[in-house]
């Protein structure tokens, strides 16, 4: 990546005002039903043989239907003051995760999906500016022998009772939630099976220094470790009620923005970073995951550092989850 070429924020997105009404009734109707269909053409969803509705059948073996668009839209309106101060400091794209699917079958979605655009010559690097259609795109080389690196092979980690999400620490007293859990939780939830978040419009991770300030919040640069960002998001007002994404959300935002874009995210040799998955922590070995789109290797690659290790490359990409993570 270019240090001299930070992520692009129009100044005019940054100075003007948002309404939450407006959002609510144009952006979230045409974010959702192409987040859906795109769900949907990537293999993620099926019908469900016993309630008939869209969804996906979890790990548990439990079916767990689609969140509807009115269902999403309700839990926004219900911490409105929330979300209108998360939205108007750029937190305005919406993303579904199937949560509850294996983190083999997500695995395998992303892998038909690199090899499929691979093939049609549509597998390009992230734009710096991802609303300049004028913006040439960057083909990028695929090691078709290996889509996908996941080191250590813990791609069946979700199952493990030493993969924790949402930890508040990383150590023995992380406070996090196992996959079992949160699923039996979640049937208490809006979404149950599911996760819903915001996140920023650019899917490129600022690098140090290059970070913009909108609605009184700076965005995190890279250059920190695992840690410290877990402790801003914390500690810090500007970031409140965020989190870091786990691999079922990275996985999934790589195949839907592939599939909608033809483009690759956290291309960290390109204009994105190395992604420090900070929404999942396990626990046995004290390492937390992080992903990438590797130029060298021509591959994902799904790696794991120490909570301490930092880099001048590697970063996080907060998310507000809907509803919001109970503190």
């Amino acid at each position: 990546m270019n240090p001299e070429n930070p992520p692009f924020i129009p100044k005019q997105e940054q100075e003007k005002s948002f309404d939450l009404e407006t959002w609510l009734s144009s952006e979230l109707h045409e974010q959702y039903e192409e987040t859906a269909k795109t769900l949907n053409e990537l293999g993620l969803l099926e019908i469900l043989p016993e309630c008939g509705e869209i969804g996906i059948v979890g790990t548990d073996g439990e079916e767990y239907p689609l969140p509807s668009e009115e269902q999403i839209k309700a839990e926004i309106l219900e911490h409105k003051e929330l979300f209108e101060t998360k939205m108007k400091q750029g937190f305005t794209k919406i993303e579904i995760t199937p949560f509850g699917l294996p983190l083999e079958r997500l695995i395998d979605a992303a892998k038909r999906s690199i090899l499929k655009h691979h093939k049609k010559g549509k597998l390009f690097g992230t734009r710096k500016n991802p609303e300049d259609e004028s913006e040439p795109l960057e083909p990028l080389e695929l090691d078709e022998n290996e889509l996908i690196n996941v080191l250590d092979n813990r791609s069946n980690a979700d199952t493990a009772e030493a993969f924790v999400y949402y930890p508040k620490e990383f150590s023995e007293n992380h406070q996090g939630f196992t996959k079992p859990e949160l699923l039996d939780a979640s049937e208490k939830t809006p979404f149950p099976g599911f996760s819903v978040y915001l996140r920023e419009k650019n899917t490129n991770i600022p690098r140090e220094g290059q970070g913009q300030t909108q609605g009184g919040r700076k965005q995190l640069e890279a250059g920190k470790s695992s840690e410290e960002y877990l402790k801003i998001l914390q500690t810090h007002e500007e970031y409140q009620n965020e989190s870091g994404q786990t691999l079922e959300d990275w996985l999934t935002l790589f195949a839907t923005h592939l599939k909608k874009t033809n483009q690759v995210i956290d291309d960290y040799q390109g204009n994105g970073t190395y992604n420090r998955l900070i929404g999942s922590y396990h626990s046995s070995s004290g390492d937390v995951r992080g992903a990438a789109w590797d130029r060298d290797d021509q591959r994902i690659i799904v790696s794991w550092d120490f909570p301490t290790s930092h880099g001048s490359d590697t970063s996080v990409r907060p998310v507000v989850r809907v509803p919001p993570l109970q503190n």
